[in-house]
């Protein structure tokens, strides 16, 4: 399921190993920020295309305000910093030397890798400049169908124009302009794919109803769009993926006895070129371990059939090592790293996990792993509702602990949304908690199920809904657990 903290329209990001620990795969950063900073955060920097989790570099500001980090990276990759709760863009690859001087209303970078961080800064300043602006635009605004295309080419063309401006007078990288191209043409076929889901979702019509203007029609095949050099852009899979389904949906519409796994692994080996094949199967068997908790073996033997990219190899060689490692953790008693995570009640107390099944002993728990800003979250929350009352009777508990940061608001729009009061936590660390490291949770909702002895029982259990409809199989896991 997709979380919309990472948006309906794209599933994103993962901790990754496919970096050797040498200089040649760092991005160096240090400077010197005011007396308010205690701690600044790096987030969202890929070491792998097929990245999905949120990967956090935490850097220490001393008492005279200097701090350094070194992340690792292999090749260009766009994330955050965070300052105090605010957000700033920022780009890095590999050899980077930045030093960044932070105040209370400016920040400013110098060094190897500075200039491309000054374009970026350049363009956040600028609404136009920004794809998620544009498409929550067309959610919250009401537009015409045809201005969806006329704000893509806009984007383009002003992004292309600030680019010509800022290259003729300061002096980008090779790596970064080829970069940036491609990220242009790509945020613009992603845009174009994007505009007739979210009309047809917004306006609540079928997405084949929907036309195109005739002006703005284009024709885009998965072969046409499949380039390996498209891999430096940290979007090139997720676009992919949905051509990759388009196309199965297109001959499963021509034959529906043709199984889904089977005609995906056929399209990857049949129509993409090598290195981005090898890359969409890591993706592919990364989304198995991570997100349908299974192993393909068919999927493993075509990529080790393939496989060349010592990045990728250790990438998968490390989800597989997860993935066997949650698998074993089945049946036994709560690991300690699960137990150790730590989290703060609705009064903002701090505790563990462990102290939260103290009080819970003898009782089978149902653990929801949710967020404000998930739909699906937010959609089985009626369906879990109705299930807690329902199963009153038995010693079953639900727990809902939320990713979400602490506000003010926090807690009352947690109980409006969740119709619960009681077992209400939050994560200390969000995505980042050792809840999430151990079993590789990178969607949410996950819901985790613990036996009365305290053994797990599954860390991807049922959803207490299908659809829009009640889950009846998870009710008879709860009754047959608890009895």
């Amino acid at each position: 399921m997709n979380k919309i903290i990472l948006s309906a329209l794209t599933i994103a990001l993962l901790l990754g190993a496919c970096t050797q620990n040498n200089t040649k795969n760092l991005a160096i950063i240090k400077g010197k920020a005011h007396s308010d900073v205690k701690e600044i955060k790096f987030e969202w920097f890929k070491q792998h295309s097929a990245d999905m989790k949120r990967p956090q570099h935490l850097a220490k500001v001393d008492s005279l305000g200097n701090f350094e980090i070194s992340i690792p990276v292999q090749n260009i990759s766009k994330g955050e910093m965070l300052v105090n709760k605010r957000s700033y863009d920022m780009i890095i690859q590999a050899n980077d030397r930045l030093e960044i001087n932070i105040t209370k209303d400016t920040v400013t970078f110098n060094g190897k890798g500075a200039e491309k961080n000054k374009f970026l800064q350049i363009l956040s300043q600028n609404k136009k400049c920004s794809k998620m602006n544009i498409m929550i635009s067309w959610y919250r605004e009401q537009h015409e169908f045809s201005e969806f295309f006329s704000m893509i080419e806009e984007y383009v063309d002003i992004r292309n124009a600030e680019f010509e401006k800022y290259n003729n007078s300061h002096s980008l990288n090779p790596e970064f302009i080829e970069y940036f191209n491609i990220k242009n043409e790509l945020d613009q076929i992603d845009m174009y794919q994007q505009a007739s889901i979210i009309y047809s979702r917004k306006n609540r019509i079928p997405i084949d109803s929907v036309q195109i203007p005739s002006k703005y029609k284009k024709q885009y095949t998965l072969k046409g769009f499949a380039k390996d050099q498209y891999l430096i852009a940290d979007n090139y899979l997720d676009i992919l993926y949905q051509f990759i389904r388009n196309e199965v949906n297109k001959l499963q519409s021509i034959n529906r006895n043709l199984e889904t796994d089977s005609l995906r692994l056929a399209i990857i080996m049949d129509s993409l070129p090598e290195k981005t094949k090898e890359h969409c199967l890591v993706q592919e068997l990364y989304y198995d371990f991570s997100i349908y908790d299974k192993y393909d073996s068919t999927m493993m033997a075509s990529f080790n059939k393939i496989k060349s990219d010592i990045n990728c190899i250790n990438f998968i060689d490390n989800e597989l090592s997860k993935f066997n490692k949650k698998n074993a953790m089945i049946g036994a008693p709560l690991h300690k790293d699960f137990l150790q995570t730590v989290v703060y009640d609705t009064t903002n107390t701090k505790m563990t996990i462990s102290d939260i099944l103290s009080k819970n002993k003898e009782k089978v728990i149902y653990m929801d792993i949710w967020s404000l800003g998930c739909g699906p979250c937010r959609i089985a929350m009626p369906h879990s509702k109705k299930l807690h009352e329902k199963l009153k009777k038995y010693p079953i508990e639900f727990i809902y602990m939320t990713v979400d940061s602490y506000s003010d608001k926090l807690w009352n729009e947690v109980y409006e949304v969740s119709q619960e009061k009681e077992n209400q936590y939050r994560f200390e660390k969000g995505f980042n908690s050792k809840l999430h490291q151990l079993f590789n949770i990178i969607i949410i909702p996950t819901y985790i199920l613990i036996d009365k002895e305290g053994k797990l029982v599954s860390y991807n259990a049922e959803r207490p809904n299908k659809g829009r409809q009640d889950n009846p199989d998870l009710e008879k896991i709860l009754i047959k657990l608890a009895s």
